[in-house]
């Protein structure tokens, strides 16, 4: 399927509703379905937070010590921080 196949729209990397800006550096172009799956899932989470619930998602096949260890990561940083999550340049 070609580009031209496909809707398309901005995505904020960091949501505007938490007030992060609406510029070119915080979008990405992604297809429709997928902007649309990513706010279904995860609303306006934070990447951290989005991890978390993929992760509680799919607890039932991973394994306990799996699941401990990446909450464990997870939780090491703050997880609203974007400052501890995002490369400088999406942020600035």
């Amino acid at each position: 399927m070609s580009r031209r196949d496909k809707s398309y729209s901005r995505h904020h990397l960091l949501p505007t509703s938490r007030g992060w800006a609406n510029v070119s550096k915080n979008i990405e172009v992604i297809p429709d379905i997928n902007h649309r799956a990513i706010h279904q899932l995860f609303a306006n989470q934070m990447i951290a937070q989005q991890l978390i619930t993929t992760l509680n998602i799919s607890s039932k096949a991973l394994r306990p010590d799996v699941k401990e260890w990446l909450l464990e990561v997870l939780s090491s940083k703050d997880i609203l921080d974007p400052y501890e999550w995002y490369k400088e340049e999406v942020i600035r």
